[in-house]
């Protein structure tokens, strides 16, 4: 790591970079809306390059905005270099004065007992320790390191998987359900190793990135550099898909909300006098929402497709199933749906998001 002292704040920074992380804050503060003045964050760290400039920026902001700042780092056990790793980011952290906590897993073992890839069993022991720390920490929000070019990965192998609208946008910039942040979402990957290599803080590379037995890396290393050759502005397209889906979820959520008072809470039913006033692609969210609101496990848009159809063609008494041993049945009067405790059913993909 170079000798001389990372900037700790707007004023150290050249004007470039100045205005680059003033940016960040405008996205945060307008575009976002966030009430974050005085709060307490969480900041994942890895010793990558995205990380190290989140920090480094929200650092650099924390004067401006009354923020405190901590950062957590996990150690999947995964690499020979990884320990090395960990001191890179712990030294970073202690000479710009920010608290760390440091957490290690055995990922390779839990995916033998939970018999899932390496890369699902980081990403669920990873967001189990940052959640924790963030709980134990009583911090205001989580903040991840996502950028453009992750944003535009993620709309990629959504489309693969067939993913339906407004999900297919991608991965959401603020999360309140689970106080999660993803400041540099419009942030081209590049810009924030441009911001590091000129401000003199070195970072360290993931070589598994590279490892093509993962999707997302097939789809970072080989899809997207094609892609980028037919449209060199590919990230900006994305993003701008990605504020239509934003908005569009929202204008879906104010047209859903209000219909769903109209649902009986104790047996969810839904009244045909009221299905038949609306769109059938607003039949289909308020489906998806009701049968959200039973618990965990997401209908396929195939299935729901089938309901409605169920439902127009009058089949009485027929009863349709969904993950997570929910069911609806048509009667005469509607669709009443509910959970069972017995349950069969295979889908395990999400398509009308």
């Amino acid at each position: 790591m170079p000798s001389s002292a990372p900037p700790t704040t707007i004023q150290d920074l050249p004007p470039t970079w100045a205005r680059f992380c003033l940016g960040i804050e405008r996205f945060l503060l307008h575009d976002l809306v966030l009430p974050l003045r005085h709060r307490h964050l969480l900041l994942a760290c890895s010793a990558g390059s995205d990380s190290t400039a989140l920090l480094l920026i929200l650092h650099c902001l924390a004067p401006r905005l009354g923020l405190t700042i901590n950062v957590a780092h996990l150690d999947h056990g995964l690499r020979p270099e990884s320990t090395q790793e960990t001191g890179h980011v712990a030294e970073l952290c202690r000479r710009l004065g920010v608290r760390i906590t440091v957490g290690r897993s055995n990922v390779a073992r839990y995916a033998r007992i939970t018999g899932t890839g390496l890369e699902e069993a980081g990403r669920t022991l990873r967001y189990r320790f940052l959640f924790g720390v963030r709980r134990k920490l009583n911090a205001d929000m989580l903040l991840t390191a996502h950028h453009a070019d992750d944003l535009a990965e993620d709309v990629l192998m959504r489309l693969v998987r067939g993913t339906g609208w407004p999900g297919l946008a991608g991965m959401p910039c603020w999360d309140s359900a689970r106080l999660l942040l993803r400041p540099l979402l419009y942030t081209p990957k590049q810009d924030l190793r441009d911001f590091l290599n000129d401000t003199g803080v070195s970072w360290s590379e993931d070589v598994s990135n590279a490892d093509p037995n993962h999707t997302r890396n097939r789809i970072r290393n080989d899809l997207i550099p094609l892609v980028l050759l037919e449209n060199p502005r590919f990230l900006e397209a994305i993003t701008r898909l990605h504020r239509q889906g934003e908005l569009d979820s929202d204008l879906f959520a104010s047209l859903i909300t209000p219909l769903v008072p109209q649902v009986d809470q104790s047996g969810r039913f839904l009244e045909s006098s009221l299905l038949r006033t609306l769109h059938p692609g607003l039949r289909l969210r308020l489906y998806k929402a009701v049968i959200d609101d039973l618990g965990p496990g997401q209908a396929l848009h195939n299935s729901l497709l089938r309901l409605d159809k169920a439902w127009k063609d009058r089949r009485r008494e027929a009863t349709l199933q969904f993950p997570g041993g929910k069911t609806a049945m048509i009667n005469s009067a509607g669709i009443r749906f509910a959970t069972s405790p017995t349950f069969s059913s295979q889908e395990t993909s999400t398509s009308c998001d």
